[in-house]
């Protein structure tokens, strides 16, 4: 009975404070105290050791103090740790052995459309049946990297003790970046490679045929010169857009143009005596905050445009403003632009004809964006092409 007693004082002691050391060392000072006799041992203590409960209950209270420290501790760790969960820009599961959510943050909610609440099944928890079946292959077949919805997920399998972690990363701009960068390395190494076999192709015949004529000797440097002019175009081009895709807007890199000034260097003036091509100026316009080397390159991409695909009749540079807006336009009586082309055009390395890089109305794009501006094309085949160029006034 005496030591039930004893058992049960002990037991409490370890559920209240969870010192299994302490209710031991307690279970047996009252087993002492109860055989030696209570209050013998009480009077004997008091005189020679003192109170034995005064003793042994302040280290219970620091000892739980110390506990309880730890508790708040861990906690609040707790607490931070599932702050940084929810607002870390990956989907995270956090399921056990038998496939039951433990924890899941609200990103899985914004990459999939749907939530999965807590104590539900990973494989039929899902509201959306298409989610229900990107899950059920995902557990059969542990892939990592999986379409879905236009979106390319990669997936990140994670073993704890009983159960596993999910995190899932939406890499569809990475993807998508990577395959329009092989794709400009494709398309750039080709448009390099045209002009640099028709130079070696022309100078190997002069070197190897001394016999040739200086008629056509003449002729196959002027290829050669040719190609090495289109070889330097595309390269200054591939440069100069790499340089605008890197370029960060600031109002620091603005000044006051000089819009007059600007038009009497634009390449059209060095062009327009070599066709039967008038070339018109309407321009209002006096000074733009603007990078001047940006503004210039806008104009002369678009007017080499024009003046490559204007055999006779005019080509128009008009520009003016409003209360909010600055408006460039350009506008030719050229061969026209086909329906289905008119948004192929702005893409890099897009020719309707053979000649020219395919680079510069991707430029006149990249810069025209870089402003938080926007581009219009009117066309109409046969008749000619105008691109209206606007750029707000106030640039965030």
């Amino acid at each position: 009975m005496i030591l039930l007693f004893n058992f049960l004082i002990s037991l409490a002691v370890f559920h209240l404070f969870h010192l299994f050391f302490l209710s031991l060392i307690l279970y047996a000072i009252l087993t002492i105290i109860l055989i030696e006799g209570f209050s013998h041992f009480i009077q004997e203590s008091f005189q020679n050791h003192g109170n034995v409960f005064f003793r042994v209950f302040p280290i219970v209270s620091k000892i739980s103090e110390r506990q309880s420290q730890k508790i708040d501790k861990l906690s609040l760790h707790r607490s931070n740790l599932l702050k940084i969960i929810e607002n870390i820009k990956l989907g995270v599961l956090l399921v056990d052995s038998k496939n039951t959510v433990i924890l899941s943050n609200s990103y899985i909610s914004f990459i999939f459309g749907c939530n999965i609440e807590q104590g539900q099944s990973i494989i039929d928890g899902w509201k959306n049946y298409k989610v229900l079946a990107l899950f059920d292959k995902f557990i059969k077949e542990n892939f990592q990297k999986v379409e879905f919805e236009h979106k390319i997920l990669k997936f990140n399998k994670i073993s704890i003790e009983n159960g596993y972690i999910i995190i899932i990363e939406d890499i569809t701009k990475e993807e998508s970046y990577q395959a329009m960068k092989m794709n400009f390395f494709s398309n750039a190494s080709h448009e390099l490679k045209t002009p640099i076999t028709s130079i070696v192709g022309y100078a190997e015949t002069l070197l190897l045929n001394k016999d040739i004529d200086k008629k056509d000797q003449s002729k196959f440097l002027k290829y050669i010169h040719k190609n090495a002019l289109n070889l330097n175009d595309l390269i200054n081009n591939i440069l100069q857009l790499a340089e605008i895709e890197h370029f960060k807007h600031s109002t620091d890199n603005l000044t006051d143009v000089n819009i007059e000034s600007l038009l009497l260097e634009l390449n059209i003036n060095h062009l327009i005596s070599s066709k039967n091509i008038e070339f018109i100026k309407e321009c209002s316009l006096k000074t733009i905050p603007f990078n001047e080397y940006h503004l210039k390159t806008i104009l002369n991409n678009l007017l080499d445009n024009a003046f490559f695909y204007t055999k006779e009749g005019y080509i128009k540079l008009k520009c003016y403003e409003d209360d909010n807006f600055y408006f460039f336009e350009v506008e030719d009586s050229g061969i026209g632009i086909e329906k289905n082309q008119q948004e192929k055009i702005f893409e890099r390395f897009y020719k309707i004809k053979s000649k020219g890089s395919g680079l510069g109305l991707a430029i006149v794009k990249h810069l025209v964006l870089l402003y938080n501006g926007f581009i219009e094309l009117e066309s109409t085949v046969g008749l000619g092409s105008l691109f209206r160029l606007t750029f707000p006034k106030k640039v965030e």
